[in-house]
């Protein structure tokens, strides 16, 4: 099988926060890349979910849009005027 070299350009910190994961995972960046790389081929699509780091999307808050909608939908919600800032 013929190989070839890919590079990546990544801020250092989150390299060696990847690296200290893959380590204590008994794998080195490379094999973490290739099994990644395996798995979208496998999959065909993204092996895992992606999340934003926003707060908007974290559970806490997509509870709290969740009950505003079904408060909406049971008629309770009441027409507010945005402010401008």
């Amino acid at each position: 099988m013929a190989t070839s070299t890919l590079q990546v350009r990544v801020d250092t910190t989150l390299r060696q926060e990847a690296e200290t994961f893959f380590t204590n995972a008994g794998l080195d960046i490379s094999s973490a890349v290739r099994l990644f790389l395996k798995q979208v081929v496998i999959r065909q699509r993204m092996p895992f979910e992606i999340v934003a780091a926003d707060p908007f999307f974290s559970e806490a808050n997509q509870r709290v849009l969740a009950e505003s909608i079904r408060s909406y939908e049971r008629g309770e919600a009441q027409r507010r005027e945005l402010i401008d800032a």
